[in-house]
Formats: C-alpha cells, sequence, structure tokens
C-alpha cells in the first residue's frame, strides 16, 4: 500500500513541474529569458551613444542668408546715421600754461607794457594817469598818476606770471597775473588805486576801499604824507 502512494506523489510532482515548464515556453517562446532584456537595454545605450557621437562629429549647419542678412540689406537705404551723443561728464579743461614776463613797464594802474606786447589786468579797470579826483574839500588832485606810480612802488620790477599767447601780440591782452602768490589786481582794488569791473571777484574789496576812503575814494596821499609824485 506504501508504493502506491509514493508513486501517486511523483507523478503529482511531475505533473507540477510538466506545467511549469509549458507556462514559461509560453511567456519566453524564444527561451532567451532576462539575459535577453540585458541584451536590450545595452543595445539602446549604445545605439544613443552612437548618435551622439555623430550628433559631435556631424559638420555644423551653414547660416542662411536670406534668414538672417536679407532683412537688413533690405533697409539698408531707409538707415541714418546720427551724431553721437555728448558725453555725460564734461572733460575737464586742459590747464593753461603760465609765462613769466620780466622787467614790467608800468604805463597806468592796472596796464603793463612788455616787449611782447602790453597786458592788462583782468577784472579791474584801468585807471588812465590823467584821470584827477576831488576830494572833500574840492581839491582836485591827480589821482591817476598817483594811482600808477603806487602799482610801481608794489611791483617794484618784480616779474608777473600771467596766461599770454606765445610769442608777441598785437592786442592788449587781458589775464589774470600774479607776483609770487599775490594777486596785483586785488591789491590796487583794496587799496582803492583800480575800480573792480561787474561781474568781478573783487566788488567787496572795492567797497572796503570806499568805505576805508582809501586811494581814489579819498583826498590827496601828498597832504598827509608829504609824497612827492
Amino acid at each position: 500500500m506504501r508504493i502506491p502512494l509514493l508513486l501517486l506523489a511523483l507523478l503529482a510532482l511531475l505533473l507540477v513541474l510538466l506545467l511549469r515548464s509549458v507556462s514559461d515556453r509560453e511567456t519566453d517562446p524564444a527561451g532567451l529569458g532576462a539575459d535577453a532584456s540585458r541584451n536590450e537595454s545595452v543595445d539602446d545605450n549604445d545605439a544613443q551613444i552612437s548618435s551622439t557621437e555623430e550628433i559631435r562629429i556631424s559638420p555644423p549647419r551653414p547660416i542662411s542668408p536670406e534668414r538672417f542678412a536679407q532683412p537688413f540689406a533690405q533697409n539698408a537705404v531707409q538707415l541714418e546715421r546720427i551724431a553721437p551723443r555728448q558725453p555725460l561728464t564734461p572733460p575737464k579743461p586742459k590747464a593753461q600754461k603760465r609765462t613769466l614776463l620780466y622787467r614790467p613797464d608800468v604805463t597806468a594802474s592796472g596796464l603793463i607794457t612788455y616787449e611782447r606786447g602790453q597786458l592788462q589786468l583782468e577784472g579791474i579797470a584801468v585807471l588812465d594817469p590823467l584821470e584827477t579826483c576831488t576830494d572833500e574839500t574840492g581839491d582836485n588832485w591827480p589821482c591817476g598818476i598817483i594811482a600808477r606810480t603806487a602799482f610801481r612802488n608794489f611791483l617794484r620790477g618784480r616779474a608777473l606770471s600771467c596766461i599770454v599767447p606765445e610769442g608777441s601780440w598785437d592786442e592788449t591782452v587781458v589775464s589774470q597775473c600774479f607776483v609770487g602768490t599775490q594777486d596785483p589786481a586785488a591789491w590796487l582794488v583794496s587799496q582803492g588805486w583800480a575800480r573792480a569791473v561787474r561781474g568781478s571777484g573783487y566788488l567787496k574789496m572795492e567797497q572796503g576801499a570806499q568805505q576805508g576812503q582809501k586811494g581814489v575814494f579819498g583826498s590827496d596821499p601828498r597832504k598827509t604824507r608829504g609824497t612827492q609824485y
């Protein structure tokens, strides 16, 4: 009785194995299994790599002139060249070179003559040597000549540093000059031996000279000082 049961068990096991084999053949007819899927994934990667290599190796596409250059060529006649805009920051003016002028010859208060030409100090009105002034008592005195003498005493033959043209000049040059670090025009106005022109920086100095009755705004200095002019 034991032998037939054992045979039945073996037969059942063989039947199960047979059924499983049949089902595997239906799902994988070629019999490749997992190896086939791995091979397929490898083939896909190779295909992608080869396509990438082809893109890199292939030469770039040339630019079509009808797409890029043609629109500008058609409208070239309508283009208009305009002047460049002004710079946002104005350029700094170049510093002008000053020239030392030696041996000044004072011809009037604020007016100097050189071999190269005649020079007038900037910012003041030249006082004519023939001009006369009237003091508080009504007496006239030669303020023009005295102003010229005062200017000569101030310079004492010292050179002036001025901005003048190169070489000689025909017309009178109006320039701001310095004697060392001193401004001779400022000295003349502050002492009352010249009048400031409108718009210059010497107007307050002229007002101070008027209040102090200096120079042409006062009386004849020869009366008080006994000076010969």
